[in-house]
């Protein structure tokens, strides 16, 4: 007799059952609790019988259905992000495995059987006849639009026809980006790649923007499928780039690909969970939430753009990608490749302790020059009189571009009409009633003038409110409107240039599933001279005509009190800059920046990616921030302040009388104190020890009555 601890899904704890056979850890196993028929999957296997009493398994339903080492991960994840095992499987497997036997659709074919039939009715002889003319088997789907359902169903009662199944159907949806040809290697490239075939360690590819690293990945996936015939799983920090990508690998490795991403349906999710953990197919392509996803047999693990912070979960369990993706190649003994243009400081750090190897990629594929950089000083420019949002500078580029026939990417990393609005009379500022920040105006598409200004947004807690036509304090109608977003730029551009194509990419443009890949692939066929927007248009995208970059503003988000501050700005104007001058002509980027003499600049300015990262790690090792140290952030919210304050001090006051030399803890209000109609306070836990560090959590658990963040992105 076998006991067996199995998961149940929206069943808060994990339950015992028996059988007779032995049933293998990960299986997916049908069971009764309280006379209800469930579904679970078995998480551990034990023979000494509990003390309490056990009922049967009534079936096994899939022997293998998670590999065991997947649910070590997923004990291991729980435990590192404070967050129960349950939690961690619930994001495993789409919900549908633990409600049907047989969620996923396979493709159905239809096969004519020998002999002689009784067939009644034009329409059954009308189907034999249609499957005499093929030799094998006939899919479901192009049978059905021949012949109905009905006729199938009576056909096959009556021994005619035979059904099969095959392999699990693809799902449907379809990208619409412009696939593009495949290059050969260059000299460098196969080089590099030959470095990450022989390192036995995880690697750093750090290679300038336009150098090819994608072509790498390629090569590699390419070599598991013709080697061993693992799998890979190739990982991006965001859904906009996965269209482009998964173009490009298809025209490799065609329906041996899977997606995963929150953009999928319901349906889509479970077609490719099927696809993917039957090992059907091969290489999974997805954004933060795939790496949790239990492959077959992972042999290859990329992070590409492996610097961006998306890849650090915010919400429980709040884990880094890169740990996760650690974890499994040791496990399965992957090789593991981390690639960006800009890698993290913590990620050229472990290249130089010993624990991952650095390979480098400097020139660009095309041998055309990394872009010209310029830096435009802002506060000049309002000297001059020029309080427009773009310079003398960057207009006579964008004139340029424009009478040349190229395009431009004009980058702003705000979104809306204004950053801020107050009344001209009193002062009043338009504050959200739910969080300590400025509401943003936005426009209706197309509207002019002030009764266009449709309403205020909060851009974090997502308030809305109609504009008002009066000053709610004073009664007056005189309102003044600072800083650019990107409606507003939108608006700037067409008045200067009457006869511009711009297309812009924010949260207000791309709504829906396709808007993205619509804007992209009309930006693509030089539909439009040019592309405005957020951060979604900094990092990954190729256009072959685009000569200029033109950044708005680059001090957004600069002067915030946390050390990742510069790094986050140099990463994001590098990556932007990156956009320009891919292909034959050397590209131009204008950088706009009210900080003219910041340091950062100057290393922007120059592609000196390693000499900024050795002044800020100069920086972090005097004040003793990561990679130099541990850091848990603990978060106490409540909608009264005192009580948020209370639960906070209480906490940090307890961490004071217990820690060592080696810990240091400190206690602060949030940056922005409240939001979502909560008080937030933070208590900062350093040490040494990254392992001393959890356990010390951990021991203290029961007296946190706030959010546990280890290694956390930001401190605000």
């Amino acid at each position: 007799m076998y006991f067996y601890e199995i998961y149940l899904r929206g069943v808060k704890g994990i339950f015992t059952w028996h059988a007779i056979e032995k049933i293998a850890i990960g299986a997916r196993v049908e069971v009764s609790l309280r006379n209800r028929k469930k579904i679970g999957l078995v998480v551990n296997i034990s023979e000494k019988k509990p003390a309490f009493k056990t009922q049967s398994i009534l079936e096994v339903l899939d022997e293998v259905f998670i590999v065991e080492k997947y649910l070590e991960i997923a004990r291991e994840v729980g435990e590192d992000a404070f967050c129960s095992f349950e939690k961690v499987l619930s994001l495993m497997v789409p919900e549908k495995f633990f409600l049907k036997h047989s969620p996923a659709k396979r493709d159905l074919f239809y096969k004519i059987q020998v002999g002689e039939f009784n067939l009644t009715g034009e329409k059954q002889k009308q189907a034999v006849e249609i499957l005499k003319q093929h030799k094998s088997e006939l899919s479901a789907e192009v049978l059905r639009k021949k012949i109905s359902s009905s006729t199938i169903k009576t056909l096959i009662k009556k021994g005619v026809l035979t059904e099969k199944f095959g392999k699990f159907s693809l799902p449907n949806y379809q990208e619409k980006i412009v696939r593009k040809k495949n290059f050969e290697l260059t000299s460098l490239q196969k080089s590099v790649l030959k470095s990450i075939q022989k390192s036995v360690k995880p690697s750093l590819l750090f290679g300038v923007t336009g150098s090819g690293k994608t072509e790498i990945y390629k090569a590699l996936a390419q070599e598991q499928l013709e080697g061993e015939g693992g799998q890979t799983v190739f990982l991006l920090p965001e859904i906009a780039l996965t269209p482009q990508l998964i173009a490009e690998f298809k025209n490799v490795f065609g329906e041996r690909i899977a997606v995963w991403h929150s953009n999928l349906s319901e349906g889509e999710k479970i077609q490719e969970f099927a696809r993917i953990t039957s090992g059907e197919a091969q290489i999974l392509i997805g954004a933060r939430s795939a790496i949790l996803v239990p492959l077959k047999n992972p042999k290859l693990i990329i992070l590409d753009e492996e610097h961006e912070w998306t890849y650090k979960n915010e919400f429980a369990p709040r884990f880094w990608t890169h740990d996760i993706a650690e974890s499994i190649a040791q496990k399965f003994h992957s090789k593991l490749l981390f690639g960006s243009a800009t890698p993290r400081i913590e990620s050229f750090e472990k290249c130089k302790e010993g624990c991952w190897s650095l390979v480098e990629m400097g020139k660009r594929v095309f041998e055309t020059q990394l872009p010209k950089i310029e830096i435009i000083d802002l506060v000049q420019e309002r000297k001059k009189g020029n309080h427009s949002p773009i310079s003398e500078k960057l207009d006579v580029e964008i004139r340029r571009i424009l009478k040349e026939k190229k395009q431009a990417v004009i980058f702003l990393n705000k979104r809306g009409f204004s950053g801020s609005t107050m009344c001209k009379e009193c002062g009043h500022a338009f504050e959200c009633p739910n969080c300590s920040v400025n509401m943003k105006v936005h426009r209706k598409v197309g509207s002019r003038g002030r009764d266009g200004m449709a309403k205020f947004i909060c851009h974090f807690c997502g308030h809305l409110e109609k504009f008002p036509e009066i000053c709610p304090k004073c009664s007056t109608k005189s309102f003044e409107f600072r800083g650019w977003g990107t409606q507003k730029m939108e608006e700037v551009l067409k008045e200067v240039y009457p006869k511009v194509r711009i297309l812009r990419a924010d949260a207000d443009t791309i709504t829906k599933r396709y808007d993205f890949e619509n804007c992209i692939q009309k930006f693509y066929h030089h539909e439009a001279d040019i592309l405005l927007g957020t951060q979604m248009i900094a990092k990954g995208l190729d256009f072959e005509k685009v000569e200029l970059v033109g950044i708005i503003l680059a001090d957004v988000g600069l002067n915030l009190p946390d050390f990742r501050a510069e790094e986050r700005v140099f990463q994001l104007l590098t990556q932007v800059s990156g956009r320009a001058g891919r292909r034959e002509n050397r590209g131009k980027i204008l950088i706009q920046t009210y900080n003219r003499e910041e340091k950062l600049f100057e290393f922007v300015k120059n592609h000196d990616t390693k000499g900024f990262v050795d002044w800020q790690n100069d920086i972090r090792k005097k004040t003793n921030m990561p990679p130099f140290t541990n850091l848990a952030k603990i978060t106490f919210s409540d909608i009264k302040k005192e009580t948020a304050f209370f639960n906070a001090k209480k906490f940090f006051t307890l961490c004071q009388k217990e820690c060592d030399l080696d810990t240091q803890v400190t206690f602060a209000p949030a940056f922005f104190p409240r939001m979502y109609g909560k008080y937030h306070f933070h208590v900062f836990v350093k040490m040494n020890d990254l392992g001393n560090l959890r356990d010390f959590l951990q021991k203290r658990a029961l007296d946190i009555s706030g959010k546990i963040d280890l290694k956390p992105t930001s401190l605000l």
